[in-house]
Parts: structure tokens; sequence; C-alpha cells
């Protein structure tokens, strides 16, 4: 692989792991307000399933990135 695929791949590997870090923002903020509020006793609404699979999803997916960007850096290192 040269240099310029190397580089290619990794900026690929870059912008999926930004992807996936911002949707896995986005649900944790979810299920977090919800159970801020319980806390703060402003509600008693428990996170929806849906969100709560959002959640999971979202972090499998940028721990999947993550990995593959360790195998990356192990290989071209």
């Amino acid at each position: 692989m040269s240099e310029s695929d190397i580089y290619f791949e990794w900026q690929k590997l870059c912008d999926e792991h930004e992807a996936a870090k911002n949707a896995y923002s986005q649900a944790f903020s979810a299920v977090n307000q919800k159970f801020a509020a319980i806390a703060r006793q402003n509600s008693r609404a428990n996170p929806i399933d849906g969100e709560i699979s959002e959640f999971e999803t979202t972090w499998d997916t940028l721990e999947d990135v993550k990995q593959r960007m360790k195998r990356f850096v192990k290989t071209y290192s």
C-alpha cells in the first residue's frame, strides 16, 4: 500500500470515528438527561427503549471504529 493509500485509509477511519463519536454523544445525552432529571427529582421518566437501543448501538459502533484504528496503527507503524 502506498503512502497516499495509507493516508487515505487513515483519513476514512478518522472521519468514521468523528461521526461515531458525535452519534454516541447525542445518544448518551438523551439518556443522561433523563437520568439526571430523575436524580434531581424533576421527572420520573426513564429513557425509552429506543433511546437505550440507540445508546447501545452508537457505543458499539464507536468501539468498533476504535478497534479498527488500533489495528491500523499496529499494521502501519
